[in-house]
């Protein structure tokens, strides 16, 4: 089973790691298009283009069965799209598998969600848990600072100044609704100790419903649309991982 996995960077990295954990002996690959980090602040018109012309790779050269956005930017914004123009590809996104999760968990009422200004101009939480209260924060800055890799205490500031709204609001559950954003969790835990969701506990509950032969082994290849050495980079410094990355021009 071929399984690719895509991002616009190394945000869907921990989908992949937490996939990898549960799921060790597929193919995997991974491309983040780094070229073109961030996508949370571009046109709706843009991500598809750019979500599609990655599919079109895997597809082609990979010859993937399963296809995870690990990316909610094109989750709620080409998701659909990319149904009706791959139709014999079985796609796993973001949004709805997380919705999915936060119903089966008790005493919920209150949710926040922190995502770039994409997914929350979307409203596509808003739409998939219309019955609770939504209380939803745009932190496009922090894409910028987990590409970045250390934390400054500048970038730290501007993480609690973004997310001081969860002090005052009493929020019973956040969702991380960014890929990128679970490398903030044990800065975010300094000043929020509830209930923290994330897309992989939701996608890999989602990925069950297809799992059906399994390799004797796990084969990885992770591919960037930029420099290939600050991709290492970053992976050695979040994810203390030695992995090969190469370079594909999309």
């Amino acid at each position: 089973m071929n399984i690719g996995i895509i991002d616009s960077g190394v945000g869907g990295l921990t989908v992949l790691f937490d996939i990898i954990k549960k799921y060790p002996c597929f193919n995997y690959y991974y491309i983040g298009d780094s070229k073109n980090c961030p996508y949370g602040e571009k046109s709706n018109e843009e991500i598809n283009f750019l979500s599609h012309k990655i599919v079109d790779y895997l597809i082609k050269n990979k010859n993937i069965d399963i296809l995870i956005i690990a990316c909610n930017s094109i989750s709620s914004t080409s998701y659909e799209k990319l149904k009706l123009d791959y139709p014999n590809l079985i796609i796993i996104e973001t949004v709805k598998p997380t919705a999915k999760y936060v119903e089966n968990i008790d005493n919920i009422k209150k949710i926040g969600v922190i995502a770039t200004s994409a997914t929350i101009n979307s409203l596509a939480y808003q739409k998939s848990l219309n019955n609770y209260e939504i209380i939803s924060k745009a932190c496009p800055e922090f894409v910028k600072i987990v590409e970045d890799g250390n934390i400054s205490s500048n970038e730290e500031k501007i993480i609690f100044d973004k997310l001081s709204f969860l002090k005052n609001d009493n929020i019973d559950a956040l969702i991380l609704g960014c890929t990128h954003f679970p490398l903030l969790i044990p800065t975010i835990k300094k000043i929020y100790n509830g209930i923290i969701i994330t897309s992989s506990m939701a996608m890999i509950k989602e990925l069950e419903k297809y799992i059906k032969v399994k390799n004797d082994k796990l084969n990885l290849e992770i591919y960037t649309t930029g420099d290939e050495n600050t991709f290492k980079r970053q992976l050695k410094l979040m994810f203390n991982k030695d992995l090969d990355v190469k370079k594909i021009d999309l």
